[in-house]
């Protein structure tokens, strides 16, 4: 994983610290390896946190993830997320007014809003 670091307030001498790194030494106290995917990293000269342009250009290449839909409490009309763990649950419960419905009916195109398919696209 290659890394891009830039200091945020423009430091251009382009030394950062690792922190949190797991860093593996020898009996002898000797370096041997570290692990830089669980580093954060900041200036040396500033103590800013670094960016990471490499990182955010992979996640500007990445697919987008299709957004979340939510539902609408057909009793007191509190808009709430599907659960995450089972997204189509038969019934879902309303944390405001505590009325258990489907799914289905908490869809927002039932309550006025637009219609979505399952990646949150709309469909008229």
């Amino acid at each position: 994983m290659a890394l891009d670091l830039r200091c945020p307030n423009g430091c251009d001498d382009g030394l950062f610290e690792a922190l949190n790194a797991p860093l593996i030494v020898d009996r002898a106290g000797a370096y041997v390896e570290h692990r830089a995917d669980a580093a954060a990293y900041v200036c040396l000269r500033c103590r800013t946190v670094a960016l990471d342009l490499a990182a955010a250009a992979r996640e500007m290449r990445a697919p987008q993830r299709a957004p979340t839909e939510s539902l609408v409490c057909p009793t007191c009309g509190i808009e709430l997320l599907a659960p995450d763990d089972d997204p189509e649950a038969p019934l879902v419960e309303c944390p405001a007014c505590e009325t258990r419905f489907g799914v289905e009916e908490g869809r927002s195109f039932l309550h006025g809003g637009p219609r979505v398919d399952g990646n949150g696209t709309a469909l008229d």
